[in-house]
């Protein structure tokens, strides 16, 4: 009988601990644990993290997540709209409650990757059982899209400079005002998509580029695809690509990797791009499209000369490269000019032609009065890039005196996005990046001779060491002050992010020391929901009443008050803007019957607590009226009568406007130690002796809290009235149509 062996336990998983344990330790022991790579990977993943809980501090300082600025509300309700009917029924979406009474074709006219976007996000937290609205994701979207940015900006300066380099350039893009104000909580808009597809697309370039990789210009053509179907800046891009080939070919560095690249990037995208209704196959024929096109034939032409170069003697070369250039030039000039002379090739937009050519700007007045198309000041240029300003030259120097492949890259990027930005300020968004990257190339350059000199690697000769030498203390005291500036432009943008861009311009704030928002336009949007909705009005079929506003209040009126508008920050039709700013210039007894043809119900007017600034319309009605004058001059509405350019200030003509007698009814009564109003203020100088006592043909339904917490409903900042038409409207109609027809508003 075989005898048991008793088995202490205790002791046998002891053993078994103990082994698994060397186990483990003899594991760990063969890998050399690199310091700079553990110190590298914290730093990026602590900057990615800090750009992501940067934009979205607003929160932690208990501001709402309400949608910023204008024209992301639109793109909320775009996204709500697709969510509840469907892609396909938003492609087809006509849009009634907008531009009465034409209304507008929303499908065919929006950029779709952004509501998209949000409604990604939205069904991933759905499915994953978050119960969010969209309007929260809708909020938080663009701080999860400024993040990516910063991931692709130092992925491509990896690529382009050096990994040291890259976490410079993320830093840079982290913190810095011209990409976060773009990118903030609640900035629910194109470019906060627009610039990181930007950075994708291009990083995905060069990279098929250097390693020669279909794969990566499949990417990249793929990114530029999603680019154009998100920002109308697409153009940028666009071009820029063959803007850098051809200068590859002038500089005789263009090669079959070059090649392979571009012809990969260009066939993935532009199919993909003519697919979205608001290009459409139209874009192929116009300069945008040709462009890059023609560019390809340039490159297989300079490649095949180059290849034959080996092969036939200078002469022949020569004669064939002459004979072709002809030929060439002859056949695409026939060809431009009978597409031209057919108007297939379309012109390049206003607006875009206007960043090309700036000197044109004085004569469009719609792109004026936003202050985002103006060209762009010194103040302005620091104030959103900070000490980038600084070092861009310095790294455009480097690039020119080493003009390889990647430096002459770096080179096109940051020159031409320094002249555009130049001519237009909101195309700063399109600096920053080019910026970063040309810094971290400058940084990247200035720090390498501290960094060999603190690891003792500078090789010595002759001539080195009869010069003063560089040790560890100097290499600490250029990191040290590289390091501090870089401080400086991460403690700016901080600050910037939470006192100026982490307001809603809805619900703002009228200052850092006096944080409580103002709900004038809450409160307002709300009064008409409850009274003027066009949804109730339908749902009771029943003609929505018609709002009458500046089209910068369009999106907001419409969004969020459920109001049917004649204009909107689309500005789809400058005629029906003029017209608008032409009913709030005129007289009342001009205007009412403009307003009655029109079906205007509800005037709307911003009076910010008689302040010129804030928004307020006392300062944009030098430009109802410039617009007017330029889009609709049939109405007779001229600056000279209205504006004194020597004295700075309106003339009596505006204070007889509907626009003033709506913005200064009864404020004579209204008092208290406001310090924001300003009613003789330098452009209304006489304008508190010029004040409404009494209007026969609007009545106030609806006057905010106002900005004097002290005095409820003194000093508004938004007033509803509604529009009491007298009896003999239809007469007035008819006189006024006459007028038209003889041109006698017009002064003819």
């Amino acid at each position: 009988m075989a005898t048991t062996q008793k088995i202490d336990v205790g002791e046998w998983l002891k053993e078994k601990f103990v082994n698994l344990g060397e186990k483990i330790k003899a594991h760990f022991e063969e890998y050399d644990i690199n310091r700079a790579e553990v110190v590298h990977k914290f730093t990026l993943t602590f900057i990615f993290v800090g750009a992501f809980l940067l934009r979205i501090l607003p929160v932690a300082f208990g501001n709402p997540t309400i949608i910023k600025a204008f024209d992301p509300h639109m793109q909320l309700r775009s996204a709500e709209y697709i969510r509840d009917h469907g892609f396909l029924a938003f492609l087809k979406w006509y849009d009634y409650a907008s531009w009465y009474p034409y209304g507008r074709d929303v499908g065919s006219s929006m950029y779709v990757i952004v509501p998209l976007s949000a409604l990604v996000i939205y069904n991933i937290l759905q499915f994953l059982g978050f119960n969010v609205a969209l309007g929260t994701v809708a909020w938080y979207a663009p701080a999860v899209f400024g993040s990516l940015g910063v991931v692709f900006g130092y992925l491509l300066t990896k690529e382009l400079v050096s990994r040291r380099a890259g976490v410079f350039v993320a830093l840079l893009l982290a913190t810095s005002p011209g990409y976060l104000s773009r990118t903030m909580g609640g900035f629910f808009d194109n470019e906060s998509v627009g610039v990181m597809l930007t950075l994708m697309t291009l990083y995905f370039f060069v990279r098929a580029m250097n390693r020669d990789s279909a794969m990566n210009g499949l990417f990249a053509g793929f990114s530029l695809a999603m680019l154009s179907w998100s920002w109308g800046a697409y153009r940028f891009t666009v071009d820029f690509i063959p803007v850098f080939v051809l200068i590859m070919i002038i500089t005789g560095k263009a090669n079959y990797r070059l090649l392979k690249a571009y012809v990969t990037t260009i066939a993935v995208a532009f199919p993909l791009m003519i697919m979205l209704p608001r290009i459409g196959g139209e874009f192929i024929f116009s300069i945008d499209g040709m462009a890059p096109l023609f560019t390809l034939v340039v490159l297989i032409l300079f490649l095949m000369f180059k290849n034959l170069e080996q092969d036939l003697p200078k002469t022949e070369l020569r004669t064939v490269i002459i004979i072709t250039a002809l030929a060439v030039v002859a056949a695409g000039g026939a060809v431009a000019g009978a597409l031209v002379a057919t108007g297939v090739i379309q012109n390049i937009g206003s607006k875009f032609l206007n960043v090309i050519i700036p000197t044109i700007r004085n004569g469009i007045p719609i792109l004026d009065s936003v202050s985002e198309h103006l060209p762009m000041s010194w103040s302005s240029l620091y104030l959103n890039i900070g000490v980038m300003a600084f070092f861009t030259p310095m790294g455009v120097y480097y690039a020119l005196k080493k003009p390889t492949e990647k430096n002459l890259f770096i080179l096109s990027y940051s020159l031409i996005t320094i002249y555009f930005s130049g001519s237009m300020v909101r195309l700063i968004l399109l600096l920053t990046p080019a910026a970063a990257l040309t810094t971290g190339l400058a940084i990247d350059n200035l720090l390498i001779p501290y960094a060999l000199a603190a690891h003792d690697r500078i090789k010595l000769s002759r001539t080195t060491m009869t010069l003063p030498t560089i040790d560890s203390s100097h290499a600490l005291m250029a990191y040290v002050l590289i390091g501090g500036l870089l401080l400086t432009n991460t403690w700016s943008g901080t600050n910037l992010a939470v006192e100026r861009f982490g307001t809603s311009e809805i619900y703002p704030s009228p200052n850092s020391k006096n944080p409580q928002p103002f709900s004038d336009w809450v409160d307002a949007l709300a009064w008409i929901r409850s009274h003027a909705s066009y949804k109730q009005a339908i749902a009771n079929n029943e003609r929505p009443p018609v709002f009458l506003s500046w089209w910068d209040y369009g999106y907001w009126l419409t969004t969020k008050g459920e109001a049917e508008t004649l204009v909107d920050n689309a500005t789809i039709n400058s005629t029906q803007i003029g017209t608008v700013g032409a009913m709030l210039m005129l007289n009342v007894s001009l205007a009412l019957p403009l307003m009655y043809k029109y079906g205007v119900q509800y005037v709307v007017v911003n009076s910010a607590g008689g302040s010129i600034g804030s928004g307020s319309d006392i300062g944009k009605a030098i430009w109802m009226i410039r617009i007017s004058e330029k889009n609709a001059p049939q109405f007779g509405i001229n600056e000279d009568n209205y504006w004194d350019s020597k004295e700075n200030q309106y003339k009596d003509a505006f204070y007889d406007s509907v626009l003033w007698q709506l913005i200064s009814y009864r404020t004579a009564e209204m008092s208290g130690d406001a310090p924001i109003i300003r009613f003789d203020g330098t452009i209304i100088r006489n304008g508190k002796d010029k004040v409404a006592t009494q209007l026969d043909y609007f009545v106030e339904v609806f006057r905010s809290r106002g900005i004097d917490p002290g005095n409820e409903f003194q000093f508004p900042w938004v007033r509803i009235y509604k529009v009491v038409y007298p009896d003999n409207i239809l007469s007035l109609v008819a006189e006024f149509n006459e007028m038209l027809r003889l041109n006698l508003l017009a002064g003819e």
